[in-house]
C-alpha cells in the first residue's frame, strides 16, 4: 500500500509539473502561442524608426516619440490589454527583428507586398496611401517612375521605395530619415526620392519648402499593415490585432488619429 501510494503521489506531482510547463498561469499554454506570451509579459515590443514624420518621429518640444503609427500601435496594445514597448531601430533592422523574434511586431508604415508576404504574415490594412516621386521643382526630366531609369534616388534601406527605385533602373543611395532623402534631392546629390505621398506633403507643409515637388504619383494603392513572423505561433496574435483594428475603425479612433496627423482620413480605402 505504501509503495502504491508513493507511486500515485509521484505520478500526480509529475503531471502537475507537466501541466505547468509552458503555461501562463491561467491554464493557457504559451509554448506555441505568441499572444499568450505577450499577455503574460504584460507588454508588446514594437519596432519603429522614430524618424519618419508624421508616421513615427519625436516631438520637437518634448522629444516624445509620437506619430500616426505610434498612436495606432499604442491603441492596439491597449485593446490587447498590454503595454506598448516601442523600440527605435532602422527600417530594415525592424523587419529583421520581427523575423528573429527580437520584436513582437513593427509599426512603421510597412506596406504589404507580394515579396514581403513570403516572409511575413500581415494583419489587415489600417491605412492607405500612394508612393510618389519627389524632385527639385525645376526638374523637367523626371515626370514618371519610368524616367528614373539611369538616375539617382535616395531611400531607407529595405524599404519598398528603395525596391521601386531599383526596379525602375535608378541607382539608390541609402539614408536613415525622410529629411535626409529630401536634403539630398535639394542639394543635388541625388535627382529624386520615392516616398509616401502623405510623408512628402507633410514635409512640404512643415518645412515650407518650395524647392521640391511631386513629379509622379503611383496609381496603385499602398496598403499599410502590421508584419508578424510567419507561422501558427502568431495565428491568435494576428486575429487579436485584426479585431483591435476593426474595433478602432468602428469607434472612429483610426479616423481621429489620421485627421490629427494628416488632416485627412487615410484609414478608409
Amino acid at each position: 500500500m505504501k509503495k502504491n501510494l508513493s507511486l500515485v503521489l509521484v505520478t500526480a506531482m509529475f503531471a502537475t509539473v507537466l501541466a505547468g510547463c509552458g503555461s501562463s498561469g491561467s491554464g493557457v499554454s504559451t509554448a506555441n502561442d505568441h499572444l499568450a506570451r505577450i499577455q503574460t509579459a504584460g507588454k508588446i515590443t514594437i519596432a519603429t524608426e522614430g524618424c519618419w514624420a508624421p508616421f513615427t518621429y519625436h516631438d520637437e518640444t518634448t522629444d516624445e516619440l509620437v506619430g500616426f503609427d505610434v498612436e495606432i500601435a499604442a491603441a492596439i496594445a491597449k485593446k490587447l490589454g498590454v503595454e506598448a514597448d516601442f523600440q527605435e531601430v532602422a527600417f530594415d533592422g525592424g523587419l529583421t527583428g520581427v523575423t528573429t523574434g527580437a520584436f513582437d511586431m513593427m509599426a512603421n508604415g510597412v506596406d504589404v507586398t507580394d515579396e514581403r508576404s513570403n516572409t511575413y504574415d500581415f494583419t489587415e490594412p489600417y491605412a492607405y496611401d500612394h508612393a510618389v516621386v519627389v524632385t527639385l521643382a525645376t526638374n523637367e526630366d523626371i515626370k514618371s517612375f519610368d524616367d528614373l531609369n539611369g538616375r539617382t534616388t535616395a531611400n531607407s534601406a529595405g524599404s519598398t521605395y528603395e525596391a521601386m527605385g531599383k526596379e525602375h533602373g535608378a541607382t539608390v543611395s541609402n539614408v536613415d530619415t525622410l529629411g535626409e532623402t529630401m536634403t539630398l534631392v535639394q542639394n543635388g546629390t541625388v535627382e529624386a526620392t520615392i516616398n509616401a505621398n502623405t510623408s512628402a506633403q507633410d514635409y512640404f507643409n512643415t518645412t515650407g519648402t518650395t524647392d521640391l515637388k511631386v513629379a509622379a504619383v503611383d496609381p496603385e494603392v499602398t496598403k499599410y499593415a502590421i508584419p508578424l513572423a510567419k507561422g501558427a505561433d502568431n495565428d491568435t496574435l494576428r486575429k487579436a490585432i485584426n479585431e483591435a483594428i476593426e474595433e478602432l475603425r468602428k469607434e472612429g479612433k483610426l479616423a481621429e488619429i489620421s485627421q490629427k496627423y494628416f488632416g485627412a482620413d487615410i484609414t478608409a480605402e
